[in-house]
């Protein structure tokens, strides 16, 4: 999956959570008795979402990283250590 379609269905997932909250009868019936009795209400929600392919499914191909490490800088090429690579990764940047 790329990283554009994550980020999509990621929204839409936020899309559809903020939509159930928002519709949900129950929470509504309370935010309106919390304002009948004289409070002013935000409702603040924050919730953590782990992605991770299971076993059985193949990821898309990235290529792997290439280590410049005996190649000397003034050939253009950058020399990335391993903490660098995993920081990139991190940021979803592909080196």
């Amino acid at each position: 999956m790329t990283s554009e379609k994550k980020a999509f269905l990621l929204g839409q997932l936020q899309e559809a959570i903020d939509q159930a909250v928002s519709e949900s009868g129950r929470i509504g019936e309370i935010i309106d008795e919390m304002k009948r009795s004289g409070y002013d209400l935000s409702l603040i929600l924050e919730s953590t979402v782990t992605i991770s392919p299971t076993q059985d499914h193949q990821t898309d191909a990235v290529p792997e990283p290439r280590l410049a490490s005996s190649v000397p800088a003034a050939t253009g090429e950058l020399m990335l250590s391993t903490e660098d690579l995993e920081f990139l990764d991190n940021l979803c940047i592909a080196a």
